[in-house]
């Protein structure tokens, strides 16, 4: 009887080991995605889609409580964003009903008098993004120069709209595959919207 609640224990000890040690090592995420651009609403559906690329590098990494933070760079191929390049790396975190904010700190540096430089800091906020597990299925809610609202800092806020609003869905070659997939990515974050996106 002693032998098998030492046994037992073990194996309890090591399962719950193997968890913890899957949960803090991130898993590496290098991914390329070939999806669509389109919009939303009656007059997208009868306007074209755009194919699109979207390049993921980085690392996922995952609490204890199921929080999924995603460090490193996603890139849609040909965007130009106003970041300096030594600056575009990425710490997502994703809410849990599924979205998370693609923001970039910068700095950008400019002379001070005879002190040498200094930073003005920023921040740009790109897209949204919902991703799937292992990031083989995102959707992003597409920030476009209409959408943009400026502080007096600089500083600039997307405003994004479910009626109208741009997407980039991958992978899927058709509008239809792109939405069906932002629908099945941004479940819990519809159920506001009370529907599904069209």
């Amino acid at each position: 009887m002693k032998k098998w609640i030492i046994s037992f224990s073990l194996i309890v000890f090591i399962i719950g080991a193997a968890w913890v040690i899957y949960l803090k090592y991130p898993r590496t995420i290098d991914l390329e995605l070939i999806g669509v651009k389109y919009q939303l609403g009656s007059e997208g559906a009868k306007s074209a889609t755009e194919p699109a690329t979207v390049v993921i590098k980085g690392k996922l990494h995952k609490s204890l409580k199921g929080e999924r933070v995603f460090k490193g760079y996603i890139t849609i191929v040909g965007e130009v964003i106003p970041v300096p390049k030594d600056q575009r790396k990425l710490a997502i975190h994703f809410s849990s009903d599924g979205w998370g904010v693609m923001n970039y700190p910068y700095g950008i540096f400019d002379k001070y008098g005879e002190q040498g430089s200094r930073a003005k800091p920023g921040i740009y906020q790109s897209h949204i993004i919902f991703a799937n597990k292992d990031f083989r299925q995102v959707t992003l809610l597409l920030k476009t120069p209409d959408q943009q609202s400026e502080y007096e800092n600089g500083d600039s806020q997307s405003v994004w709209n479910a009626e109208n609003g741009k997407m980039l869905s991958a992978p899927a070659t058709t509008r239809e595959e792109a939405l069906t997939l932002s629908n099945k990515l941004m479940r819990e974050f519809l159920k506001l919207y009370g529907k599904p996106l069209q």
